[in-house]
């Protein structure tokens, strides 16, 4: 829109100057994705496509290199370990800016290598388990085939009961966050008990 101020005197030429108003869109509503649980320092973004104005996204906090930042979809690598901000701004002409912003969790390391110890073979109907301690993750055990009872399936070298007579395999996890887990799997036979001897 264009007005003009005019000012007049008599029969005097008048004076004039034109101001141009210029009213923007609002932008449209950003949205930066959902929150990001990931094992590795790069992922990829997902803003929404602004119909009204661009869209940039800049880093609040962590460490982060925004390969295309105008993207709404860009890559982003360098991500620091723990909780990374980012910010998606969309902007339209002198209208206030949307805005929002999206966590990035980068677990600090690969989970610890399982080792569920050396297969066993056993008469009784109890054993101790023998899986290595993680240094990073937590450990669990679980029954793949078979019936025992794990008596504290987040220890390493937990006891089991109730072991049957038969083949029984039992898998040991170690997880660590969105980190791919570890695995490893121990069987336990148990022989049944012989008949008692009787020479006659």
């Amino acid at each position: 829109n264009t007005l003009r101020w005019t000012i007049t005197n008599g029969a005097c030429s008048p004076s004039t100057d034109e101001l141009i108003i210029t009213r923007s869109d609002v932008p449209s509503t950003a949205s930066a994705g959902t929150d990001q649980n990931i094992c590795a320092a790069a992922s990829t973004l997902a803003g929404n496509t602004p119909t009204t104005g661009t869209g940039i996204w800049t880093l609040i906090s962590g460490a982060a290199t925004i390969t295309t930042p105008s993207s709404p979809s860009s890559g982003v690598t360098g991500l620091a370990s723990g909780t990374n901000t980012l910010r998606w701004t969309i902007t339209n002409g002198a209208c206030s800016p949307s805005t929002d912003e999206i966590n990035i969790i980068v677990d600090a390391a690969l989970p610890t290598t399982a080792d569920a110890g050396t297969d066993q073979n056993i008469c009784a109907a109890a054993s101790t388990l023998a899986g290595n301690a993680p240094t990073v993750g937590t450990g669990l055990w679980t029954v793949v085939s078979g019936t025992v009872t794990i008596t504290t399936p987040s220890s390493a070298t937990s006891a089991v009961t109730s072991v049957a007579v038969g083949t029984h395999t039992l898998r040991w996890t170690i997880t660590n966050g969105a980190c791919s887990p570890s695995t490893d799997e121990l069987i336990i036979t148990r022989s049944a008990v012989p008949s008692t001897a009787s020479a006659g």
